[in-house]
């Protein structure tokens, strides 16, 4: 899924879809599985994060992607990391890799695997899926730090009823689908940040 080269492309997208499968019969609301070298990522404690062009694995559905991008960002923030400028990512970005100096501390790949807002005016729910990954380094032959797949619904309505016609619910869905996806990312911790630059 998240790779160098398109023969990785397709042995990751691989081994990601029968991690979907085994994992089908989880409910909306249940807490989605993390899988990652955990530990290292609370000794790496990393700061500075390239957060990858997001990556549409749907069937022709109109993702939203450069709001799925700053939702994203938005929410690593909030978690006490430092996102890259997009722009500044963007420029580096080469056969799905950062190549810029010097490279960030880790690399978060996001690829939305479906999204539907069908029934966004009528119910304020919008379905969507997503792949996320946290890889150390600039690209995706590091470390797995954090991985999980996600699919939610996410409910923009008011006790049932759908919300009110005319505001911007697109990006509310996005911002709030972002904020999940991420709740199970360890906030970063400066103190352990600067314990652990100390020791190196």
């Amino acid at each position: 899924m998240f790779a160098r080269n398109p023969v990785r492309i397709l042995g990751l997208a691989v081994a990601v879809g029968l991690l979907s499968c085994a994992g089908t019969g989880q409910a909306d609301d249940d807490v989605p599985q993390v899988r990652g070298a955990l530990e290292r990522l609370a000794e790496l404690q990393p700061t500075d994060i390239a957060v990858a062009p997001i990556r549409d694995q749907t069937d022709g559905q109109r993702v939203p992607l450069d709001l799925f991008r700053g939702a994203f960002i938005d929410t690593l923030v909030e978690r006490h990391y430092s996102p890259l400028s997009p722009s500044y990512v963007d420029a580096n970005w080469v056969e799905a890799s950062f190549k810029g100096t010097p490279p960030p501390d880790a690399l978060l790949m996001v690829a939305i695997t479906s999204w539907d807002p069908a029934h966004l005016y009528s119910t304020g729910k919008v379905e969507v899926s997503a792949d996320v990954g946290l890889f150390q380094g600039g690209d995706t032959t590091g470390e797995v730090l954090w991985q999980l797949s996600l699919a939610h619904s996410v409910d923009l309505g008011d006790r049932g009823r759908p919300p009110a016609p005319g505001e911007d619910l697109i990006p509310r869905a996005v911002r709030l689908f972002a904020q999940e996806a991420l709740d199970q990312l360890p906030v970063r911790d400066p103190v352990a940040a600067r314990k652990a630059t100390a020791t190196q």
